[in-house]
C-alpha cells in the first residue's frame, strides 16, 4: 500500500475529519481512507456499509435538533406530504 502526506489541511477539514472519524469509532487515517473511497466510487460492502453508518449517524443529529419525539399527527403529516 501507498502512503499519502497532506500538507496545509484547513483545520475545519481536519476537525470534521476528526469528528466523523469519532463517530464512526475510527482512527483518523481510516476515516480518511474510507472518505476518499467513497468520493472516488469505489464500492465494496465497507463502502456501503460506511454510507449506512454515516446516514445513521445524520439521523441521529437531526433527532436530536427535534428535541422530542414525533406525535403520531406530524408522523402522518409528513407521510402524507411525501407523498404530495
Amino acid at each position: 500500500m501507498a502512503n499519502l502526506t497532506i500538507r496545509n489541511l484547513p483545520n475545519e477539514v481536519h476537525e470534521r475529519l476528526k469528528d466523523h472519524a469519532k463517530r464512526n469509532r475510527r482512527s483518523l487515517n481510516q476515516e480518511v481512507i474510507a472518505e476518499l473511497g467513497l468520493r472516488l466510487g469505489m464500492s465494496n460492502d465497507g463502502a456501503k456499509m460506511e454510507r449506512v453508518r454515516q446516514m445513521i449517524a445524520l439521523a441521529k443529529e437531526l433527532r436530536a435538533e427535534l428535541g422530542s419525539p414525533l406525535s403520531a399527527g406530524e408522523i402522518r403529516a409528513g407521510i402524507e406530504e411525501g407523498r404530495r
